[in-house]
């Protein structure tokens, strides 16, 4: 009980002490994390619909606060666009969810991975300006 405790203790003060661009990365991080639980409960040879359920619907959640930490007015265009990726996304994730099949969670995977990636760039220029 003590370990859980203080990991989670852990993962809050790491939260709670980053950037917001560090935030979104983790954010990423976690919604690619999900995804692959939720992949591999899924395709496990017993499918656990527990797990992948609490899994995706996290991942959702994820997505929502993606998308409502968007600056529409400092972001114009780019903001736009993440908006329709994160829609998008989430709507994959639902319709993996609801059919029980991991054909959308590669899309989500690509999606998800490439923004954080592109993310990760901006972030370690951020970090270190010239």
């Amino acid at each position: 009980m003590y370990a859980v405790d203080a990991g989670h203790h852990y993962a809050q003060t790491e939260v709670s002490t980053v950037t917001p661009a560090r935030l979104v990365l983790l954010m990423y991080d976690a919604v690619l994390a999900a995804v692959e639980i939720a992949r591999t409960a899924l395709t496990s040879e017993r499918p656990d619909l527990g797990v992948v359920s609490q899994q995706l619907t996290r991942a959702q959640q994820l997505v929502t606060e993606l998308e409502v930490a968007l600056d529409h007015e400092r972001g114009g265009q780019i903001a736009a666009s993440l908006q329709g990726l994160y829609d998008y996304a989430r709507r994959r994730l639902v319709d993996a969810n609801l059919s029980k099949d991991p054909g959308p969670l590669d899309e989500v995977t690509r999606i998800i991975g490439d923004l954080r990636e592109a993310w990760a760039s901006s972030v370690v220029g951020m970090d270190h300006p010239s």
